[in-house]
């Protein structure tokens, strides 16, 4: 049985792709496993364009991988950003599962592989540590002006004046707003209560019950952006949700808020956002996501005092990583076993014939992944 692990050759970390897929595909399986590079099939794209590319347009305007091409008999596909549309899977022999090494799977078509047969799993959680600390570090770096005091230091300066001084807040006793309670909302609001904080979220799949449990009021959106302090987005990219703080929304806002975004751009208005803060609407925001990326060198976002910005990095931590490939080996495992489907994203599939007996066949050479 052939395993398939692609790594992003063009993402700063490719190296450790390799060594963690490798290493947690052996977990899975005694039979060698074959390690395939992706990158971009235009050379003079980067890593980041590449990303919002797939993201926006998804995997059918791909060209065929020239690993996939070279690796036909793949019964188990492992992939970071590596496209995979319903005409490469087609090309494949008898693929029956892919991994998806992140939470996020615009890079997958899921109705393809469904009408196919074929399982897909995600690692979704795998950096929400990552992410949740990042958003919180994000917090406290825009309301005390870290940043900016680390520039101006290093630039030769010493400046303790800055545009929110007369409203520089503590975190602790402050009402946070979190739109979007998975598994990155709820680290939130664990980590958060050691500032002794009230929380507020708004998520309409998770239950006013289940929310108390983690000691958190849900809300509708107008409350949330009327009585935060601090409002952080931790949200799944939908269509639903696309530009959910819009002009109207920052409008509602204190003038005091802090407005943090570690989740998607596509939820935000960009210019609104920009508005907000050109005219202090809000007292500032902290922002590791944005509509295109790198930013034009006229982009308002850069001459703005008020506002923390980060590159896509929230997610980035080496643990990270190594729980994206662990994740993945190990809920396919888990399902093939019938442990768990945790992080199965089509799961009819679990119920066609031509799934199971693959399965079936096939559950003897692999090995359960101890947590």
């Amino acid at each position: 049985m052939k395993v398939l692990c692609m790594y992003d050759a063009l993402y700063k970390n490719y190296k450790e792709q390799i060594t963690y897929s490798k290493e947690y595909a052996e977990k899975f399986i005694e039979e060698p496993v074959v390690i395939g590079k992706y990158t971009d099939p235009d050379p003079s794209v980067d890593f980041i364009k590449n990303i919002y590319r797939l993201e926006k347009f998804g995997p059918d305007p791909e060209p065929m991988v020239p690993a996939y091409e070279e690796n036909l008999d793949t019964e188990v596909l492992a992939v970071s950003f590596s496209p995979v549309s319903g005409a490469m899977m087609d090309r494949f022999h008898n693929l029956r599962v892919i991994g998806i090494s992140r939470t996020g799977t615009e890079n997958v078509d899921i109705p393809a592989a469904t009408e196919r047969g074929i399982l897909v799993v995600n690692a979704a959680g795998r950096n929400a540590n990552a992410v949740s600390d990042y958003a919180i570090g994000l917090m406290i770096a825009e309301a005390r002006n870290t940043a900016r005091q680390h520039a101006l230091m290093k630039a030769g300066g010493l400046v303790k004046e800055f545009s929110n001084n007369a409203i520089m807040p503590d975190l602790h006793g402050k009402t946070v707003g979190l739109f979007g309670f998975g598994y990155i909302g709820k680290l939130m609001a664990e980590k958060l209560s050691g500032f002794h904080v009230k929380i507020i979220a708004v998520d309409p799949y998770v239950t006013e019950e289940e929310m108390k449990e983690h000691n958190v009021r849900k809300v509708n959106l107008e409350t949330l952006c009327r009585e935060s302090d601090f409002i952080s987005l931790h949200a799944r990219q939908t269509k639903e949700n696309e530009n959910t703080f819009d002009k109207e929304q920052f409008e509602m806002m204190k003038p005091t808020a802090y407005f943090i975004n570690t989740a998607r751009a596509s939820m935000v208005n960009y210019d609104a956002m920009i508005e907000a803060l050109q005219e202090r609407k809000i007292a500032g925001a902290a922002t590791d996501v944005y509509p295109k990326m790198p930013l034009d060198i006229d982009d308002p976002i850069r001459k703005l005092d008020n506002i923390t910005l980060s590159a896509h990095l929230a997610g980035s931590t080496t643990d990270a990583v190594i729980n994206s490939w662990k994740y993945v080996f190990q809920r396919i495992s888990n399902t093939i076993h019938h442990i768990s489907s945790f992080g199965v994203l089509n799961p009819e599939v679990l119920e066609m014939d031509v799934y199971k007996k693959w399965a079936e066949d096939r559950k003897a050479l692999i090995k359960i992944i101890e947590s």
